[in-house]
């Protein structure tokens, strides 16, 4: 029998408490101490002593698969901190992304607009993402469900239109994040052990390693097993929409019941899953989040073990997580958004 065990509490004491050797695939979203959304869990990176327990209790041979910002800096202390915990980190990594976002480059010429008072004409639309691209929805786990409208606007102002075009700074659209693969040196295992189980994988998976095309989860995923009986749900402003003539309407007020900032989906989160462990395999994740690992975990049959610090979040974990696996099932098989249905 599948088994799933939820911790709440500091991962770094939590990992004590585990047998040596016992763990098949590390999965994980840590914080990119990048202070996202002025989270104080995301200020700093986690410590060195988490990835060393997290060494000692996985198996010789074993994965970590770890997600990072893409920003240079970042990858660079995560992977150092990981390579001094032991862990082989001679990989490539697999990159996913989801094409949301916006770039932080500021457009020069909407900015001298604004600050003028001057309204910019909308003369268009266009669509955001590689809709008719070469990545398409029929290659595998690829999702290529992207085509969200943004207005195209004409500056208004002569000294917009001598800039328009010019962007302050680069920073290219952050539209990618990197999945950091490495592996505890083997002991009596051998790389043919890997060749044999990368042979044993689904073909839709073998076919897009490495790099994965799958939105961000839509909030019906997000929320899906949470009544709100016991999570307060916050009030958010839905993004305006573009109609066909170029008009903007307002969007109206919602509601949220998974509150937490980052939550991956888990068709991500599954094919990680699927291509390091097997059925029956034990899966950790020491910063669970809102419990998507543990869900894709459920889903694929394999044990689970799961440590959330942030009280808030690991509520929305425990809510999730007991969803069964039949309703798991159901949901990502009858689910009509394409941003979450699974090939199960």
């Amino acid at each position: 029998m599948i088994e799933q065990h939820l911790f709440n509490g500091d991962s770094a004491e939590v990992l004590k408490t585990l047998k040596d050797e016992s763990i098949d695939l590390l999965a994980c979203d840590p914080p990119y101490s990048i202070g996202f959304m002025g989270k104080s869990w995301d200020k700093v990176l986690p410590p060195t002593d988490i990835w060393s327990e997290c060494y000692r209790v996985l198996k010789p041979g074993s994965f970590i698969a770890v997600m990072s910002s893409p920003r240079s800096d970042v990858l660079y202390r995560m992977i150092k901190d990981l390579e001094d915990a032991g862990f082989d980190m001679s990989f490539s990594p697999i990159m996913w992304t989801y094409h949301t976002g916006f770039p932080k480059a500021s457009d020069t010429s909407k900015m001298i607009d604004k600050r003028l008072g001057a309204e910019r004409e909308i003369v268009g639309v266009r669509t955001d993402g590689m809709k008719d691209g070469a990545m398409s929805a029929e290659r595998g786990w690829n999702d290529n469900s992207m085509g969200k409208e943004i207005p195209i606007t004409e500056p208004s102002t002569d000294l917009a239109k001598k800039y328009e075009g010019s962007k302050l700074g680069f920073q290219p659209k952050p539209a990618v994040e990197h999945i950091i693969i490495g592996m505890k040196p083997h002991g009596s295992k051998s790389y043919i052990d890997n060749v044999l189980n990368f042979e044993a994988l689904p073909d839709n998976i073998k076919m897009t390693y490495p790099f994965i095309q799958v939105p961000k989860p839509a909030k019906k995923e997000k929320d899906f097993g949470l009544t709100g009986e016991d999570i307060v749900a916050q009030k958010l402003k839905m993004p305006h929409k573009v109609q066909q003539d170029g008009t903007i309407t307002e969007g109206i007020p919602t509601s949220r019941k998974n509150i937490h900032p980052t939550t991956k989906p888990v068709k991500l989160m599954s094919y990680i899953i699927t291509l390091f462990t097997r059925e029956g395999d034990w899966v950790i994740d020491p910063f669970l989040g809102s419990g998507t690992s543990g869900l894709a975990s459920k889903l694929l049959n394999r044990n689970f073990i799961g440590v959330e610090r942030e009280k808030e979040y690991f509520d929305i974990c425990e809510e999730r997580l007991s969803i069964s696996r039949e309703k798991l099932i159901k949901f990502f098989k009858t689910e009509k958004d394409t941003q979450t249905k699974l090939d199960l």
